[in-house]
């Protein structure tokens, strides 16, 4: 996910879950409100009308229910609460078998519930069982057995619909449905507002870190204001320098060590943490038979040499190790038959686990040329002063002349 999506994803969260919570729990509450209204009415309807059987008594000997059914105030109420009251569907008066009294004989069986499954209905945990109570069109029926004389005489029956309140509730849905669509569309827009702000001052430090990454060493970024983001572009620019300066000084201690190390006589070898070869000069390729033109550069001295090598043997120890060792003297053949040097293995830093060696090879057969041409000269020197002993007598009777101001023990000496 982008950056770009991912503030749309919070400004959406943001904006949308605060409407929509505060949307349900008042489309609960105003569920709440019409079932309590819904039954309230019902009550009502039913007290009035019980009200209106206790009222009707039969004479003495006559039948009480012939006497409602031909009451006329009775029959006037029955219909004027159907005709005027807001959702009724039927008022009836029955007996307590069922049989239809006054009033309507029977609502929509397929659409008639009682109150009690209203209330189970909306009383769900969810805010939302409101909504499903009272979302389809449906009558609720109430009923209540009326007493007379202290006798159950009949049963007083109530149905309202609740078309007059799923036409409320789809209208709180689609109210909540468009503010939830505002706020999504509000968000996009801050989305991208608020990104276009961040995202250039984050795009122009990708893009110097793109260039530094690439080998540009000297990298500007220009970010306006004070806040963090151009505190963040200042930092950038100050790493660049010291990048830049870093890699300056790099170079240039690389080319003077460069240098030295090909004008020294002496076989030079660099090895990684690995033990393959990263640098090797002409002495380190003549001498030990290596690839020339940095061809050996990238693989082992055991897969150059061979493993039982003594010099790979050493800087195998010496890189397991992590330590140095400084003129051991080494046998193994090169290309004119057994050679002998002297091997110097140096760490490139002091970690535990180097980052690589420098291995300096010192041939001694010139070391040794120059011993013997020095035993030479002293033998030379010795048979020199056995031919000319007055010679040297001379030189050692004027030997005191010269020492007049030496001291009386070495004049004797």
């Amino acid at each position: 996910m982008g950056l770009r999506a991912k503030f749309a994803a919070i400004f959406l969260l943001l904006l949308i879950l605060p409407i929509a919570a505060t949307a349900l729990l008042e489309i609960d509450r105003t569920m709440a409100v019409m079932i309590d209204d819904l039954a309230d009415s019902a009550a009502l309807l039913i007290d009035l009308t019980s009200e209106q059987v206790r009222a009707t008594s039969a004479p003495a000997g006559e039948n009480t229910i012939v006497t409602l059914r031909q009451n006329s105030a009775l029959a006037s109420f029955i219909e004027a609460a159907q005709t005027l009251g807001r959702g009724v569907v039927y008022v009836r008066v029955e007996k307590l078998d069922g049989t239809v009294i006054l009033g309507p004989r029977t609502g929509d069986p397929a659409t008639t519930l009682t109150f009690y499954d209203l209330h189970r209905m909306s009383g769900g945990w969810l805010p939302t069982a409101g909504i499903r109570a009272l979302w389809a069109v449906r009558t609720y029926d109430m009923s209540r057995v009326v007493e007379v004389n202290d006798k159950p005489f009949a049963i007083i029956a109530v149905g309202l619909s609740t078309s007059l309140v799923a036409r409320r509730v789809h209208r709180a849905v689609t109210g909540m449905l468009v503010a939830a669509a505002c706020a999504s569309a509000l968000s996009v827009l801050g989305a991208i507002f608020f990104a276009g702000l961040i995202m250039r001052p984050l795009t122009a430090i990708t893009s110097g870190m793109e260039q530094i990454a690439v080998g540009n060493d000297q990298v500007s970024v220009r970010v306006a204001g004070s806040d963090e983001l151009s505190v963040l572009a200042a930092k950038f620019n100050q790493l660049s320098q010291r990048v830049n300066l870093t890699s300056a000084q790099w170079e240039a201690e690389r080319t003077q060590l460069l240098g030295l190390v090909c004008s020294i006589a002496d076989a030079v070898l660099i090895l990684d943490q690995a033990g393959a070869i990263l640098f090797a000069n002409e002495q380190a390729e003549g001498r030990l038979g290596l690839p020339a033109g940095g061809l050996a550069n990238g693989k082992t001295l055991q897969h150059l040499l061979g493993e039982d090598n003594p010099l790979a043997r050493i800087a195998s120890i010496a890189n397991a190790t992590g330590s140095g060792v400084s003129d051991v003297p080494v046998e193994m053949s090169d290309r004119a038959g057994r050679a002998h040097f002297l091997v110097s293995l140096f760490p490139l830093d002091q970690q535990p686990a180097p980052r690589g060696l420098l291995v300096i090879l010192r041939d001694l057969e010139p070391l040794r040329g120059l011993r013997t041409t020095r035993d030479e000269i002293g033998q030379l020197n010795e048979a020199l002063e056995a031919l000319h002993p007055s010679a040297n007598a001379q030189e050692q009777h004027r030997e005191p002349d010269h020492r007049d101001d030496s001291p009386v023990g070495s004049r004797k000496s």
